[in-house]
């Protein structure tokens, strides 16, 4: 007795499955050297290539659209489209269950659709001229919708159950390959940020040096060649010019939206090119002023003593002036009243706020500053926390820009 069975469809179903692993492993596949080489852009491309590739000739898809999913605003943005009308590719859609085709249905339910008949399903919308059935299903990853995957046809009823499953499969293998290239978008955000800030932290206290250099030579040198203090200026500028351009080629290097949520600098915009000037002694209080201060935008300078700080005060040109200065309240050569009194004395005053330690005022600086019209919001008691030192800042930039001749 002999018993005979087609496997025939058994064993193209498990060939299917095999091609659509082995071109889901081939989606990112690349070298370290690759990897280095390629440009975010490049590396996107090449995704987009490869999944029109293995659509077309493994799945055997002509008609295709993906669209990715902003977790904030629940729009979906085209990622890829593939003989789909140009109108249809570019429409808004978003991640709800009406008024938003089967692509938002989707999105918004987490849920595989088909549609056998476009012309009888209320959620469909046109995506090609003849469009007769479609089949859209989740980009999930970690079971968290990030997209969309929408393949279509101009034949009615031309995708079924086993269509579904083969789609989904290969789904998830784009939405791992998407999230790796955002890893390696973000890794590559995150160390150009490190590399800027490190190479900030290293050069912006050796400016300062310089500054504080020429300021005190301009200071001695008045009405002496015209010659020596052109230059002397110019060692300011070029000294300045140096922080700024570090500055751009971070913002430049490290977008925001390529950084993670997590390490995105909440945007101030009223600190963003706010010149500030800090005084104090201790190294690390002028080290953590340029790291925390430029993070947000400010053009940060520091300065040791009084002297200094009134130095580079008096012989800021208006493009360098300062828009608030931060001091000790006990400096080696003068304490806070007498650094608001000094302040008052200048043609432009700048408005002042004054750090001191819980408790210690020994010579009552704060009770004769705030006499001489310190704002009452103008003091920070170390060791203080960051927000607080960004509200205050802000509130004292603002109540100068209200009263600027207060």
């Amino acid at each position: 007795m002999v018993v005979v069975n087609d496997v025939t469809e058994q064993q193209q179903q498990q060939q299917k499955l095999t091609a659509i692993h082995h071109a889901g492993s081939g989606l990112v596949d690349l070298t370290n050297e690759e990897v280095f080489e390629m440009s975010v852009e490049d590396r996107i491309q090449l995704l987009k290539e490869n999944i029109r590739h293995y659509m077309q000739h493994v799945l055997n898809y002509d008609y295709v659209e993906i669209r990715l999913l902003d977790q904030k605003s629940g729009t979906l943005a085209p990622l890829l489209s593939s003989e789909i009308d140009k109108a249809a590719a570019e429409r808004a859609l978003y991640a709800e269950m009406k008024d938003n085709g089967v692509t938002g249905f989707v999105a918004a339910t987490g849920e595989s659709y088909l549609c056998e008949n476009t012309d009888d399903d209320p959620l469909y919308l046109p995506s090609f001229k003849n469009a007769q059935s479609s089949l859209t299903v989740p980009l999930l990853f970690h079971d968290q919708v990030i997209g969309t995957f929408d393949v279509e046809s101009p034949e009615r009823q031309a995708f079924n159950e086993s269509d579904r499953q083969f789609l989904e499969l290969f789904a998830r293998d784009v939405a791992m390959a998407i999230h790796t290239l955002e890893l390696l978008v973000v890794q590559k955000a995150t160390a150009a940020q490190e590399s800027v800030e490190a190479i900030h932290g290293a050069v912006a206290m050796p400016v300062d040096h310089i500054l504080n250099a020429a300021v005190f030579v301009l200071e001695r040198y008045i009405g002496h060649e015209p010659v020596v203090i052109e230059r002397l200026q110019k060692i300011l500028r070029n000294a300045r010019d140096i922080k700024q351009v570090i500055q751009k080629v971070g913002q430049t290097m490290t977008p925001s939206e390529a950084l993670p949520e997590g390490v995105q600098v909440p945007l101030r915009p009223r600190l963003v090119d706010k010149r500030v000037l800090v005084v104090d002694a201790d190294d690390s209080v002028r080290n953590d002023a340029h790291a925390l201060l430029a993070r947000y935008g400010c053009v940060v300078e520091t300065a040791e003593t009084g002297d200094e700080a009134v130095y580079l005060l008096r012989n800021a040109v208006e493009n360098d002036a300062y828009d608030v200065v931060i001091a000790d309240i006990r400096l080696p050569d003068m304490g806070g009243h007498e650094m608001l009194l000094k302040l008052k004395q200048l043609e432009q005053p700048v408005p002042l706020i004054l750090m001191t330690g819980f408790g210690y005022d020994p010579g009552h600086a704060l009770v004769k500053a705030r006499q001489e019209g310190l704002d009452q919001q103008a003091v920070l008691y170390k060791p203080f926390r960051l927000d607080q030192l960004l509200d205050t800042v802000e509130l004292v930039i603002a109540g100068a820009d209200e009263n600027p001749d207060s």
